[in-house]
């Protein structure tokens, strides 16, 4: 819309003639169809005085006018040129913290993604460790000490009839350990009586918890940045145009 089509809209609908309307101003009918007809542009006495007829701001006057129009033809009205210069540093300074805070959000994601692909919170790999049963060797040994054989024999392995122990001095208890965390090929963990001996086997890699939320936040922020952004660079278009 022109500041012409405006003028036109403005009078036809509080009622005036351009006749009384030019007389309300004090200039001249021909000057005011020319106004209205976008053959003459407003100095910004007669600006003025058109907003004080309508009752109107300058920013009212100017709103539904197109952007191009009003920087070509008005920007020698200062209060127009104030409002429009103001608008533009507004909007100039909203896009840029939505600029900020979408290239933030990638960042974040970009973070997050090698957090978990390099694992550097949380291991992937787990080790299995495995113990065939407790061993009895030291107790058997202590015990022979201070307590006849087949005392300490029928202690271990409950039988009255036997009084030799066998080469195997493990109970059958196999237990086995599955953790992120590596101990070692082997390591040895003392118990009340006996010991186990836990020997390592690496399992197959799976994708921690921890990991997994890592990606999750990262698709997410990701998704939200770059949508942002064109979102931000159509409304930018768009505002362009207008």
């Amino acid at each position: 819309m022109t500041l012409g089509e405006k003028l036109r809209s403005l009078r036809s609908t509080s009622g005036w003639t351009q006749p009384e309307f030019a007389k309300k101003l004090g200039i001249e009918q021909s000057y005011l169809s020319k106004l209205e007809n976008d053959r003459s542009i407003p100095s910004v006495e007669i600006f003025d005085k058109l907003c004080t007829a309508y009752e109107i701001t300058p920013d009212d006057m100017i709103k539904d006018l197109d952007k191009d129009y009003v920087r070509q033809k008005l920007m020698h009205i200062p209060i127009i040129a104030n409002a429009t210069n103001s608008k533009h540093e507004v909007a100039k300074g909203k896009r840029k913290a939505a600029v900020i805070v979408c290239s933030t959000f990638i960042l974040v994601a970009v973070l997050f993604f090698f957090t978990a692909y390099l694992e550097l919170l949380s291991s992937n790999k787990q080790w299995e460790y495995r113990s065939l049963g407790i061993d009895f060797k030291h107790e058997i040994n202590q015990c022979l000490k201070k307590q006849s054989r087949k005392e300490c024999y029928i202690k271990f392995t409950g039988n009255f009839f036997e009084n030799s122990f066998p080469t195997n001095t493990r109970s059958q208890h196999p237990e086995s350990i599955i953790t992120k965390e590596y101990k070692g090929e082997a390591f040895i963990k003392k118990l009340d009586k006996g010991f186990r001996e836990y020997h390592a086997k690496q399992l197959e890699d799976k994708r921690s918890t921890a990991n997994n939320i890592f990606l999750i936040f990262a698709v997410f922020l990701m998704t939200l940045g770059i949508l942002g952004l064109i979102v931000e660079a159509r409304f930018y278009r768009i505002d362009k145009t207008r």
